[in-house]
C-alpha cells in the first residue's frame, strides 16, 4: 500500500498533525489506463442528519466535477474542542452516473471524543491511480502528478462538518467484512462481535494493549438467531468461526474467510432448542480441537467436542444443577494452568469459577466475586490489556462497558470503564 507524508501536501499540517499519512493504493477500484482531462473537483459536499448520537446515522456526500471514477477516498476531521485529529476511513462507493461519491466515516468507537467535528483535508485517488488534496477553503494543494486544473473553483468543506453526540456508536460504519488488517496485526487480542436490534452484526477489534480499534459492520439479518458465540477457530482452518442457533434449534457454523469475509455457512446441528444456554469452551477435553458445552433446561451440563473439521464427537454429561445460573461462560485459561475454566453467575449474584481439568471434567470450584446482578451482560474477553491473563466483561445497567483484569491466578487485578453505549446492543459476544 503506497502512502504519501502529509508534509509533502502542506507543512503546517504536518506539524499539526504528526504521524497522520496520506493513504493511496488500496487498490478499491480497476487501475485506468487512460489519464484524466483536468483534476477532479469537489463541487457540492453536504452530511445528513448534521448532528449524529446513538442509533442515528450519517451518510455523506461529495459531487465531483470529473470524467474518471473516484476510488480511495478520505477525509481528516478535527474536533474544535480538543483539537485532536481523526483520519477517518471513509467506506462507500463513486456512482458515475451523478459523479458522486456517498460515504460514512469511521471512527474509533471508545476514544473518541463528543463534540463538533470539521473537515479540515480531503484526499482521493480516482480509477487512474492519480492523488489528489483539497484543503478546508477548497484549496487544491496535492497533485503530485500535477495533473491540468479545469478552472472551476472547489466548494469548502465545511458541508461534512458534523456534531457527533456519544463517543459509541456503531450505526455509522458500514463495511461488507472484517477490517481484516487488525485482525492480522494482534491475533490473539479481544475483539467483540455486537449485535442491533435491526439484525446488523459488528465488530469491535482491539489492538491488545486495552485500546478499541475501528468498528464495522460485518453482517445483517442476524436477528433470526436466539444464541450466537465467538467459537474460536472450530473448522481447523485457522481463522476465528461464529457458531449460530435459530428459533428451530438448528445450530450454523459462519466460517470465517481469513479475507474480510465468511465462507458459506453450514447447518452443523438439528435439535439444539432444547439448551437454555449454549457457549463455547476452548479445547475443553484437551484434544486438540475447540469445543461447546450447552446446559439443557433441567441443570444437565453436557459437552460436545469439536472433531475440528466443523463437527462433533459423541457428546457427554460433565455436570448437573447448573439451572441456577443466570451466566455461565469461559474466559479461557483464568487460573493460569493453560486448562478452559468456566465463570458462572447465581441468582445471588455470586460469580464462580469451576477450574477446568484439561480433560473433560473438573478440578475445583469457589465464589470469586459479590454483587454481580449489576451487570446485565457478562462474558469472556480473552486477554483485553496484553498481560497476559485473560480478563472478563461486563455490561451494566447503565450501558457501561466494565472490564474486570484477571490476575493470572484465579482473581483480580483491577477493573475499570472502557467504553460506554453498550446497552444498546442485544446481543455481545
Amino acid at each position: 500500500m503506497g502512502s504519501t507524508p502529509l508534509h509533502r501536501v502542506r507543512s503546517w499540517l504536518a506539524s499539526v498533525v504528526a504521524g497522520i499519512v496520506l493513504l493511496g493504493g488500496l487498490g478499491l477500484a480497476p487501475a485506468a489506463h487512460a489519464d484524466d482531462a483536468f483534476a477532479p473537483v469537489p463541487v457540492s459536499v453536504s452530511t445528513t442528519p448534521e448532528s449524529i448520537g446513538a442509533g442515528g446515522q450519517a451518510t455523506s456526500r461529495v459531487t465531483f466535477e470529473t470524467s474518471v471514477p473516484i476510488s480511495d477516498f478520505y477525509v481528516f476531521f478535527r474536533n474544535t474542542v480538543t483539537g485532536e485529529w481523526h483520519r477517518g476511513l471513509t467506506q462507500g462507493a463513486f456512482n458515475q452516473a451523478d459523479s458522486t461519491y456517498s460515504f460514512n466515516v469511521v471512527f474509533p468507537p471508545s476514544d473518541t471524543a463528543p463534540g463538533t467535528y470539521r473537515a479540515e483535508f480531503l484526499q482521493f485517488t480516482n480509477s487512474a491511480g492519480q492523488e489528489f488534496g483539497y484543503l478546508r477553503d477548497g484549496s487544491l494543494v496535492h497533485n503530485p502528478g500535477a495533473v491540468p486544473t479545469s478552472g472551476t473553483l472547489a466548494v469548502s468543506l465545511a458541508g461534512l462538518d458534523f456534531n457527533y453526540n456519544t463517543p459509541f456508536d456503531i450505526d455509522r460504519p458500514h463495511t461488507s467484512g472484517f477490517y481484516r488488517p487488525y485482525l492480522l496485526a494482534t491475533p490473539y487480542s479481544m475483539s467483540l462481535f455486537v449485535r442491533l436490534s435491526d439484525g446488523r452484526l459488528g465488530l469491535y477489534p482491539t489492538d491488545g494493549k486495552a485500546t478499541w480499534l475501528q468498528a464495522g459492520q460485518v453482517g445483517t439479518g442476524w436477528q433470526i438467531f436466539n444464541t450466537m458465540l465467538a467459537a474460536g477457530d472450530f473448522n481447523g482452518d485457522g481463522e476465528n468461526d461464529v457458531i449460530t442457533r435459530d428459533s428451530a434449534g438448528s445450530l450454523f457454523l459462519y466460517p470465517a474467510n481469513g479475507q474480510g469475509g465468511w465462507y458459506p455457512r453450514q447447518q452443523i446441528g438439528w435439535g439444539w432448542g432444547i439448551f437454555s444456554s449454549i457457549f463455547a469452551a476452548g479445547d475443553f477435553n484437551g484434544d486438540g480441537h475447540n469445543d461447546l458445552l450447552a446446559r439443557k433446561t433441567n441443570g444437565e451440563l453436557v459437552l460436545y467436542p469439536g472433531n475440528g473439521r466443523g463437527g462433533f464427537l459423541a457428546s457427554s454429561t460433565v455436570g448437573w444443577g447448573w439451572n441456577g445460573m443466570t451466566s455461565i461462560f469461559s474466559p479461557g485459561d483464568f487460573d493460569g494452568d493453560r486448562k478452559p475454566d468456566v465463570l458462572a453467575r447465581d441468582s445471588a449474584g455470586n460469580l464462580v469459577f469451576y477450574g477446568g481439568n484439561g480433560a473433560g471434567g473438573w478440578t475445583s470450584s469457589r465464589v470469586i466475586g459479590q454483587g454481580w446482578n449489576a451487570i446485565a451482560k457478562l462474558g469472556g474477553a480473552g486477554d483485553f490489556d496484553g498481560d497476559g491473563a485473560n480478563d472478563v466483561w461486563g455490561i451494566d445497567t447503565s450501558g457501561q462497558m466494565r472490564m474486570y483484569y484477571g490476575n493470572g491466578s484465579g482473581g483480580w487485578k483491577s477493573f475499570g470503564v472502557v467504553g460506554w453505549g453498550w446497552g444498546g446492543f442485544n446481543s455481545v459476544f
